[in-house]
């Protein structure tokens, strides 16, 4: 267990307390209660401090806390409101350790501390816009681990959130800004595809510290992106003069060596690696995994095939060799080893794709042996085999089939959302008022699920003229989803079909921006002859009907600029 030790101001108030033999006795209230805005403590709060950590060496830390924080209100003091954020830090509570943070930032403006505490807490909890002014003070007071923080942080950010802190990085650069607070602006301008931006910050990083690790790295990758591959490699090998031996610049020196088509140079650094970390099995996949990035297949089939006979339990490896097989067109080879996957992260997909180069109808009996084959080993998953089977029929336009399949499972498992939605999509064709019912169902079990939310909102623009009911369900799967292209698509079309044609063309280029599809265009196209803006029409129309010249959307986009003419 971890010792919450007595603060100091506990220690003197201890002190205190031992040199007065009756510390209520001895004050009335006109003399005992100090003036807290003057700083000092009165005597009942020396008494509750005093009780507060009796609590404490006793373990109880909830009662503890709840005192400090009622005396870190009362009397505005810095240390007491420090007390009670360690405890609550100690208890793990996040709503009482916001509250004793947010007391001693107030107490103590130019404390650090508190500032990049806060920080962390709101990191931790994807509360990046509530963090900013409390990253701001820290990186203000010199304080550069809320850097470090930030940039472990931006997967879970929103783009938005990352352009707020790149505005924050940028009007705050400065005569002393540091070597991090460059490099930092670069990550966070590289994730947002601002290379070109990025780079000059490397640059400006490396003026002050040339052999800056972080910054050199970062640069070179920037200029990978950029495919300035030369560039990248000169870069990168400052760093290899002086740390030859690490793996993350070693990975990236083979994948420019074999950008560059310098794979023989690149083979041979991957066989060097190898050798001298023998037992060092996950990068020896990773290097195996950059050899087929690069499609050097047979340099990565015998890196995965030597890892299984280190380690035939490991049966990942079968996942790769499947994929190089059917990199190759050999099928039933690939077939074949993603069956022999039986654990791992990738299982699942290995099962997925030997299932899927099942390319025939008339396979569908070999299909239903190995999905059997698949329940029987894992009857936990027994639900998502079953899916994947009804997915492979109903490819195969085996319908009824796909749908006395989902029939037979939903009676099992009636309120498996799942199986539901799946009906639902099978149904919605030929049969709307039974998808319907099944959506209703599930919106029933799950009300903030955004992909049915979105589906049943699109399939009544499709089969019905409720727009006003569509618009209701797709701006609640947008609010709960709002980066999903698919989601952002369903609102343009929506407000298409309620002839707000300015707003439709807003959403429907976002969507078409997110994921350039044929009936995402169909859909854009549509807005833009309504707003007539023909221009911009028949220029998206050529282009989609020389990527997708047979896609039944590209007749419908025809259609409709003819309709314009």
């Amino acid at each position: 267990m971890i010792t919450i030790r007595p603060t100091l101001l506990v220690i003197t108030i201890l002190s205190l307390f031992a040199c007065t033999a009756n510390l209520q006795a001895a004050s009335n209230n006109a003399e005992s209660k100090m003036n807290h805005d003057s700083g000092e403590l009165n005597g009942e709060t020396v008494y509750d401090l005093l009780s507060a950590e009796m609590a404490a060496n006793q373990d109880n830390y909830r009662y503890s806390l709840s005192i400090y924080l009622k005396q870190a209100a009362l009397t505005g003091d810095p240390g007491i409101a420090k007390r009670a954020a360690y405890i609550a830090q100690y208890l793990k509570d996040q709503a009482s350790l916001i509250k004793a943070l947010t007391m001693w930032i107030t107490a103590a403006p130019k404390d650090i501390e508190p500032q990049q505490i806060l920080t962390s807490v709101f990191f931790s909890q994807g509360k990046f816009t509530d963090a900013i002014e409390y990253f701001k003070a820290s990186l203000a007071q010199g304080e550069t681990k809320v850097l470090l923080l930030l940039t472990g942080q931006l997967g879970k950010m929103q783009t938005s959130a990352i352009y707020a802190y790149i505005d924050l990085l940028t009007n705050t650069l400065g005569p002393n800004t540091s070597v991090e607070h460059l490099v930092t602006l670069g990550i966070l301008q590289d994730h947002t595809r601002q290379h070109e931006d990025a780079i000059s910050n490397y640059e400006k990083a490396l003026q002050l510290s040339a052999d800056s690790p972080t910054a050199l790295f970062q640069k070179a990758d920037s200029l990978r992106r950029l495919k300035r591959y030369p560039e990248s490699l000169i870069t990168l090998n400052k760093l290899l003069a002086n740390t030859p031996d690490d793996r993350q610049y070693n990975a990236l020196h083979i994948q420019l060596l074999f950008l560059l088509k310098q794979d023989n140079k690149a083979i041979a650094a991957i066989d060097k690696l190898i050798e001298s970390s023998p037992e060092d099995t996950p990068f020896h996949s990773y290097l195996a995994l950059t050899a087929l990035d690069s499609s050097h297949l047979s340099k990565s089939k015998s890196i995965f095939q030597a890892l299984l006979l280190k380690h035939p339990d490991n049966t990942s490896a079968y996942f790769y060799l499947g994929v190089i097989a059917e990199r190759r067109n050999l099928f039933q080879l690939a077939i074949e080893n993603y069956l022999q996957v039986i654990h791992g992260n990738n299982i699942l997909q290995a099962h997925t794709r030997a299932v899927s180069l099942h390319k025939s109808a008339s396979n569908k009996a070999k299909v239903e042996r190995i999905i059997e084959q698949f329940i029987r080993s894992a009857p936990e998953k027994k639900i998502t085999y079953v899916l994947m089977h009804a997915d492979w029929l109903h490819k195969f336009e085996y319908v009824k089939q796909a749908l006395n399949l989902l029939d037979t499972n939903i009676r099992e498992n009636p309120e498996n959302t799942d199986l539901l939605y799946a009906r639902a999509m099978y149904l919605e064709p030929f049969s709307f008022d039974a998808a319907e019912r099944d959506f209703l169902k599930i919106l029933q079990l799950t009300p903030d699920n955004p992909v049915v939310l979105n589906a049943f909102g699109y399939t009544l623009t499709v089969h019905t003229s409720r727009y006003s009911q569509a618009l209701t369900l797709i701006e609640k799967a947008l609010q709960l989803s709002p980066k999903d292209p698919a989601t952002i698509d369903s609102m343009g079309w929506v407000l298409y079909k309620l002839k707000r044609y300015d707003e439709a063309v807003k959403f429907l280029s976002e969507a078409y921006l997110l994921y350039n599809d044929p009936e995402v265009a169909f859909h854009l196209i549509a807005a833009l002859v309504s707003v007539n803006d023909l221009a911009r029409a028949r220029q998206l129309y050529n282009q989609i009907s020389d990527s997708h010249p047979s896609n039944k959307f590209v007749e419908k986009a025809r259609k409709s600029l003819e309709i314009s003419k």
